[in-house]
């Protein structure tokens, strides 16, 4: 600690190593900001007692709060279940005999009162968390769910600085710098080489299967683009979804994956010719348009397109 004097206080210079934290370094400035600093009337001087306050809240935690941000695999009103046959779904009202339903999400951020972006900060479980990723499976294995895992995950866990949140965003999907990694040695929930499609195509981002095999949603990032037999230098179309709910209270609200909502606009008895049953994330197949659409991505160009993303939503 280095301290200096100006016009009428001392002024004290602390290097505060963000690692401190255990946080990557930009999540970490938004809680050093957020929680940590001792700048209590904003004045962009700090002053020692202001500097010791800092180390104290540094060294604690900055009083970080555990939290869980709770899922639910739904179908309209039903709970989700592998195997159970749902009625009415799609354009053209359809069976729908779920065989699968997985999905990767990441960035989670809570949003205050003041419209700020604060970044849960998640527990290393070892299992289903990782980074700032998380395995959301709603499936347990159960017929004919048969390429699954028993272990079902509906839950985000971790840290968060103390505040009223109303709001959520996250990201569907695997963040590039995780997307194109070596499937057999990669930290779990990346291990699922059922969640895997190749070097180029990276992960599947979100994996829905059907029994009879009406319709399939893979989606995950295409047009990838390798430079050595493992390396993938960048994706044309991400595929990346965008999720904000403006609604949503962490300590009593729950966020819905809703496949219902996911086929609203899909007609579950009529495919593309020439391309698998569903969707598939190539950008020439048409059927990935609605769906697509309604998880947060734009078709087009695989950006994000938050503002038409009806898959998740904050159940009644």
């Amino acid at each position: 600690m280095e301290f200096w004097r100006t016009p009428g206080r001392i002024v004290a210079l602390v290097c505060l190593p963000v690692l401190l934290l255990g946080v990557g370094t930009a999540a970490a400035q938004t809680v050093v900001g957020a929680q940590c600093l001792g700048d209590k009337d904003a004045s962009g001087d700090v002053t020692v007692d202001e500097v010791v306050t800092t180390v104290d809240n540094a060294l604690n935690g900055c009083g970080l709060e555990e939290i869980t941000v709770e899922f639910q695999g739904m179908v309209g009103d039903q709970t989700f279940a592998c195997g159970q046959i749902y009625e009415n779904l799609g354009l053209s009202g359809d069976q729908f005999i779920p065989a699968d339903f997985r999905l990767y999400i990441h960035n989670i951020r809570l949003i205050d009162k003041q419209g700020r972006e604060v970044p849960l900060q998640l527990t290393q479980d070892g299992i289903w968390q990782v980074e700032d990723l998380v395995m959301l499976d709603f499936e347990n294995r159960v017929e004919p769910c048969n390429l699954g895992t028993v272990q079902t995950n509906t839950s985000a866990r971790g840290r968060i600085a103390p505040g009223e949140y109303n709001g959520i965003r996250f990201s569907l999907g695997v963040p590039f710098r995780l997307d194109h990694i070596n499937a057999a040695t990669a930290p779990s929930p990346l291990t699922l080489t059922a969640m895997f499609w190749n070097w180029q195509g990276g992960y599947k981002f979100i994996r829905i299967d059907e029994a009879l095999d009406i319709f399939r949603v893979h989606l995950g990032s295409s047009g990838c683009v390798l430079v050595t037999p493992s390396t993938v230098s960048h994706c044309d179309r991400p595929n990346v979804g965008e999720v904000y709910l403006p609604v949503f209270d962490p300590s009593t609200d729950i966020i819905a994956a809703d496949l219902k909502v996911l086929l609203a606009d899909s007609d579950l008895q009529v495919n593309q010719p020439d391309t698998p049953p569903g969707c598939m994330s190539t950008p020439e197949d048409t059927d990935c348009d609605p769906v697509m659409r309604n998880l947060g991505v734009n078709f087009n160009n695989g950006m994000p397109d938050p503002s038409r993303q009806k898959f998740f939503h904050v159940l009644d």
